[in-house]
């Protein structure tokens, strides 16, 4: 663990010097622009969900609305995070191939058919892992009838930070062609690593979000995004060059023995 928060460190490090050297301050714009648009999407949907409220007092219905807006929060928030993550695919797929550039030093050629080949490879992979985090969330939120709210908060926000994490790491995975079912495998056996970096989306967006701080909000959403597709980047190369180093076999057979 130590390790791996050593490795968030030195990688969200590098993400900072990174942007400020490849002057990519430019590609954070409409990350902004979506940021600033959902805020005022979801200050309906909060409005919405008040309207409701005074049904919480009614007795069994009471209960259960109150307890299905706790579910509901959390999949409109995966939603919200889904659509975040797909819009801004384009733009964090160039910054990928960018850290990669600073990396290696290799320059890879940039055409439309590798431009819609990566974002249908990153839209099929937030799909599947939406559609998972629906399912477990659902298991978590029944399960917090017996072991309370506070249990099914940090299960869920640990849930859908996994697969959040994941996606920032698969970028870097598709510049050297590793198989989605390769992909998953690395997602696996570096679970840490994608919780982690997970938890910062999550977190940063989730907390300003339900204490109504627009400007972290926006903020959040408009840098992290980027900071940690390149963070993700930088520890993935890092890890590939060690192996690489021990072991002369090829990208796809390293990927099966990370660790």
């Amino acid at each position: 663990m130590t390790l791996s928060f050593q490795q968030d460190i030195n990688g969200f490090s590098y993400a900072l010097t990174l942007v400020h050297k490849k002057s990519l301050y430019g590609y954070f714009v409409p990350a902004i622009i979506v940021a600033l648009l959902f805020y005022f999407l979801f200050s309906g949907g909060s409005s919405l969900g008040s309207g409701v409220s005074f049904m919480e007092d009614w007795w069994l219905i009471g209960w259960l609305v109150s307890n299905l807006k706790s579910l509901f929060g959390f999949i409109s928030f995966m939603i919200f995070e889904f659509f975040v993550l797909v819009l801004l695919s384009p733009i964090n797929a160039f910054i990928a191939e960018k850290t990669r550039e600073d990396l290696t030093g290799e320059t890879l050629g940039c055409s439309l058919g590798i431009f819609l080949r990566s974002f249908r490879r990153m839209l099929a992979i937030l799909i599947i892992a939406f559609l998972m985090q629906i399912v477990v969330t659902i298991v978590f939120w029944l399960l917090s009838f017996i072991f309370g709210d506070l249990f099914y908060e940090i299960a869920a926000i640990m849930n859908i930070a996994f697969f959040v994490g994941f996606s920032f790491f698969d970028f870097g995975l598709e510049l050297e062609e590793i198989s989605a079912k390769n992909s998953w495998k690395y997602a696996r056996k570096n679970w840490l690593a994608c919780i982690v970096l997970g938890l910062v989306f999550n977190l940063g967006i989730y907390l300003p979000q339900k204490h109504g701080l627009i400007i972290p909000y926006a903020a959040a959403i408009a840098v992290l995004p980027h900071i940690l597709t390149v963070t993700a980047t930088k520890m993935f190369y890092d890890k590939l060059d060690k192996k690489k180093t021990e072991m002369a076999i090829s990208t796809e057979e390293i990927i099966q023995t990370l660790d």
